[in-house]
């Protein structure tokens, strides 16, 4: 998690309005490959019910604001160790031990929602994790994922073909520390929250409010991690939301949490690639 905060510093001389406009049209794109293929596939829906849907999605905002609490420390943590020196943020290396290093770290972050979970005896399928629409909603989280990639290297002008003849074993523990990075934050907020709220508060509710507070769990990395103005800020956190609610879509229409993971750490790898 802290290598990929640390690539904040890159975006920081972008010119923020453009690049959230391109990346809004790309995900719009995106949503409506989605919208497509799981027409065409024929995906099975059976929403997931809960005895008392009030209970557990209060019982899932506590959860949920620990990770963030969590999340939030560890920020404060790198800010203040100094590890967001802007001198090193073009500079990440990927390997086994920033893979390890980071899925320990999630782990303690999802530790609330997996205690919570057990205590209440609650299901894997109720947080998105089961085999019902898997294969398709692999499917769907690559062929958007990379679809979105090669939308944004034409948007910044890098040739495609150069990209992947310069892959390498670092790119291999890139997408692995993204991965580990995307499933759990997809874990966290669309196969727990998520599916919770909508639950309890109706599907457009539920799917916003979950949106809503992926992008306010990004706050302090914003602003004490990328060093971000608050025009920088705002913009950026509007852009967060819309990824979010992107997400949330796909949550939606596959009932599984693997294919807005999949996109998610793709969405994330891309930033590697540049």
């Amino acid at each position: 998690m802290v290598q990929l905060i640390k690539m904040i510093g890159r975006v920081n001389n972008m010119n923020f309005l453009k690049d959230i406009i391109s990346r809004g049209i790309f995900l719009l794109i995106s949503g409506l490959i989605v919208y497509i293929l799981t027409s065409k596939l024929g995906f099975e829906h059976k929403e997931y019910n809960f005895n008392d849907p009030r209970k557990s999605g209060l019982h899932a905002f506590a959860a949920v604001f620990i990770s963030i609490f969590l999340i939030t420390l560890i920020i404060f943590f790198v800010n203040y160790t100094g590890k967001s020196n802007t001198d090193i943020q073009t500079s990440v290396t990927y390997n086994f031990s920033t893979v390890l290093s980071n899925a320990l770290l999630y782990l303690i972050i999802i530790s609330p929602i997996l205690l919570t979970k057990k205590f209440f005896k609650q299901s894997w399928a109720s947080t998105g994790v089961s085999r019902h629409n898997l294969k398709k909603s692999i499917g769907i989280g690559t062929i958007s994922g990379i679809i979105f990639i090669i939308l944004s290297l034409f948007y910044m002008n890098i040739n495609v073909d150069k990209v992947i003849t310069h892959l390498n074993i670092g790119h291999f523990w890139a997408l692995l520390n993204c991965a580990v990075i995307g499933f759990s934050e997809e874990f966290i907020f669309r196969g727990y929250l998520q599916t919770r709220l909508i639950a309890w508060m109706g599907k457009n509710k539920g799917w916003m409010t979950a949106s809503a507070l992926m992008a306010l769990m990004h706050l302090p990395q914003r602003i004490f991690i990328g060093k971000m103005t608050l025009t920088e800020t705002l913009t950026s956190m509007f852009g967060l939301v819309f990824f979010s609610l992107f997400l949330g879509y796909m949550m939606i229409k596959t009932e599984n949490v693997t294919a807005p993971s999949i996109f998610h750490a793709l969405y994330d790898w891309g930033y590697t690639l540049v």
